[in-house]
C-alpha cells in the first residue's frame, strides 16, 4: 500500500513538473518577466497575415465572394445588391444537408429573380458535386469551394449552414443544422418574406 502511494506521489509531481515546463514553451520574456510582444521573424507568416474572419451573427454584414458554379459561371455576392440571397453550406455526405436540397429549388421555382439561392459545396471534389446535381436533378445555382476559401469567411459549428442575406449585403437570419425540406422551406419562406414586405 506505501508503495503504491509513493508511486502516485512520484506520478503527480512528474506530471506537475511537465505541465509547468510547458506551459512556458514559446512565451518569451522580457527582462520585466512580461511576455514578448516582438516577432521571431521580421516578415509574417501566411498563418499570421491571413484575415482572421469572426462568427457571423444577425446583423453582420456578409462577406464578399466569387464562386465558380457548377454550370461553368461564377456568382459574386456584391453583385446581387438589392436582392435577398439564400445562402448555403452543405456536403454530399451530410445527411441533413442533402435532406433539405428539395426546399431550395422549390424557393428558386416559387420567387424567381426576386430571391438568389446559392448552396456552396464544402471541399468536396467537382465530380462528386457534378455527380450528385446530376442523380437529384438540381437546378439552383450549386457553388464549388474545393479549398474553402469561401467557407473560411464563413466560420461555423457545422453544416448545414444557412444565411439569409438582404439586398444591402447583411445577414438577417442564421440557420445551422437542418430538419426535412417541409420544415426547411416554411422556415426560409416566413424569413424571405418579411424581408420582402
Amino acid at each position: 500500500m506505501k508503495n503504491k502511494l509513493k508511486i502516485t506521489l512520484l506520478l503527480t509531481l512528474l506530471l506537475a513538473s511537465v505541465c509547468c515546463l510547458c506551459t512556458a514553451c514559446g512565451a518569451k520574456k522580457e527582462p520585466d518577466g512580461a511576455p514578448s510582444t516582438a516577432q521571431d521573424t521580421d516578415s509574417p507568416t501566411a498563418e499570421e497575415s491571413a484575415p482572421v474572419y469572426e462568427v457571423l451573427s444577425e446583423g453582420s454584414a456578409a462577406p464578399d465572394f466569387t464562386a465558380s458554379l457548377a454550370d461553368k459561371t461564377t456568382f459574386t455576392l456584391s453583385e446581387q445588391s438589392g436582392k435577398i440571397v439564400l445562402l448555403n453550406f452543405w456536403a454530399t455526405w451530410c445527411g441533413p444537408c442533402v435532406r433539405e436540397m428539395p426546399a431550395f429549388e422549390r424557393l428558386r421555382e416559387d420567387y424567381g429573380e426576386d430571391v438568389v439561392v446559392l448552396a456552396v459545396n464544402s471541399m468536396e471534389a467537382e465530380d462528386i458535386v457534378d455527380a450528385f446535381i446530376e442523380e437529384n436533378g438540381y437546378t439552383f445555382p450549386i457553388a464549388y469551394d474545393v479549398e474553402g476559401a469561401i467557407g473560411v469567411k464563413y466560420p461555423t459549428q457545422g453544416i448545414p449552414y444557412t444565411l439569409v442575406i438582404d439586398g444591402e449585403g447583411i445577414v438577417r437570419d442564421i440557420y445551422l443544422g437542418a430538419a426535412d425540406a417541409d420544415t426547411q422551406y416554411q422556415e426560409y419562406k416566413k424569413a424571405i418574406d418579411a424581408l420582402l414586405e
